[in-house]
């Protein structure tokens, strides 16, 4: 059925779907199944088939043809796509859509690419991606070779880039090709660190496979890997030559994944203004569903907060220091969880820090870090913690300190962010204070 085009579904409760059954049964007298019956198993053997839909309305309450219009609006995006462009001295675009892994070479050869290209992964975006992605390259006339670093945050270890060199180096990749870096956060600042420095920097793309990644982690050319003393203490500036996010792969995450990344999609609506706000507190629910429309629309608008940040500061000398908010108590908070805490965890963590911290500064009102927390909540994302010795530690080491301040990106309201670097252990201690809950 799908292949003939829009599948439109429309969802209700027993009690509503029986009230319809009753009044077909009224004009067939010899039924004897009870409404209540026959609708819950309608339900039970049509559960897959009806979960197959593009665009599903709730018959419970009354959609509004508006919000038919936004429905129908959202599954054509879905099916089209949408292009953010990042500009600067290397423009190169992010492209959003379901299927896109299929279109990968397709693209990759309108950039001019040719020959061999490395695939760069880890074992589980490997397993379920892998083959789509080098078909799509072949398809293209492309000669790959897959490559594999370990999982998390092992891939970003020196020996495990150096070994990574020596492969691209044995299978021939030169600069007529490149890498596609296929996988989380942790594979595309690897495997794009190593893009940088392989034969003085050989082209990369990025093809994020979770929604950390296709908001923020994919996006912006800073590639990293770790070194005994710290996290992402070497790296280098890189922008791929493009970022394919196709938003199919968003259904294979486990939910904590999921709500992971919309840790980072909050924290660009909070960034951008009141409508961003609004579109991310709309789509969370249908998001977190795996709704594909809101989906891509929602990839795409934190997309394009990011794209917008770094075309006007690409090496983060100003403006681009914006997207740390949240981070600076998050980075912290993550290390002294030993990284038990996902990233996102974490930025929702320091996110609420952050407001905390310029609320007991006089900077903002409570009722900005209430609304934040709102929305963190919904996204199924931790909004109380406590903070370890390790934590302030941490803290204390942060990578983005001068003249050894900690900088810290504070909101005022919704869009507008002061840069604070003078800030005393009181005030620290209030708004920690206010991240756990606990009354004066």
């Amino acid at each position: 059925m799908r292949e003939l085009g829009l599948i439109i579904g429309m969802r209700g409760s027993v009690e509503r779907i029986a009230a319809g059954i009753a009044a077909t049964m009224a004009k067939r007298p010899n039924q004897r199944v009870a409404p209540e019956d026959r609708a819950r198993s309608a339900l039970r053997e049509r559960r897959a088939a009806y979960a197959d839909t593009d665009v599903t309305f709730d018959v419970d309450r009354d959609a509004t043809a508006t919000e038919s219009a936004q429905a129908i609006a959202a599954w054509l995006v879905a099916a089209r796509g949408v292009r953010v462009d990042v500009g600067g001295d290397h423009p190169y675009p992010v492209l959003v859509r379901a299927g896109l892994l299929d279109q990968v070479g397709t693209h990759l050869g309108d950039l001019g690419w040719s020959g061999r290209v490395a695939v760069v992964s880890e074992p589980a975006a490997a397993a379920r991606y892998e083959a789509r992605l080098v078909r799509s390259l072949e398809l293209a006339g492309f000669d790959p070779v897959a490559l594999r670093l370990p999982t998390g945050e092992a891939a970003k270890s020196v020996r495990s880039v150096a070994r990574l060199w020596g492969e691209l180096a044995g299978a021939g990749i030169g600069r007529d090709g490149g890498i596609v870096a296929l996988g989380g956060g942790a594979v595309g600042d690897a495997a794009g660190f190593a893009a940088a420095t392989y034969l003085r920097g050989v082209r990369v793309a990025q093809v994020p496979t979770t929604l950390l990644g296709m908001v923020d982690a994919a996006i912006g050319g800073k590639t990293a890997i770790d070194i005994p003393e710290g996290k992402n203490l070497a790296g280098a500036f890189h922008p791929p030559d493009a970022v394919f996010a196709d938003a199919g792969v968003l259904a294979t995450l486990p939910q904590r994944q999921l709500s992971s990344g919309l840790a980072e999609v909050v924290k660009s609506a909070f960034l951008a203004d009141r409508d961003a706000v609004a579109h991310v507190e709309r789509a969370l629910e249908p998001v977190l569903r795996g709704e594909i429309g809101p989906q891509v629309t929602t990839v795409a608008l934190a997309a394009e907060v990011k794209a917008g940040i770094v075309t006007l500061d690409p090496r983060e000398t100003g403006l681009r220091e914006l997207l740390n908010f949240g981070h600076t108590m998050g980075h912290a908070y993550e290390a002294a969880s030993a990284y038990r805490v996902t990233h996102g965890e974490a930025v929702a963590v320091g996110l609420v820090f952050a407001s905390a911290l310029s609320e007991t500064l006089g900077l903002a009102p409570r009722s900005l870090r209430i609304d934040l927390e709102r929305l963190l909540a919904r996204a199924r994302l931790p909004i109380r913690a406590s903070f370890s010795r390790e934590a302030w530690t941490y803290l204390q080491r942060d990578k983005k300190a001068r003249g050894g301040k900690v900088r810290w990106i504070l909101p005022r309201r919704v869009g507008l962010f002061s840069e604070v670097t003078d800030v005393d252990d009181t005030a620290l201690q209030e708004a920690a204070r206010l991240v756990r809950g606990r009354a004066a």
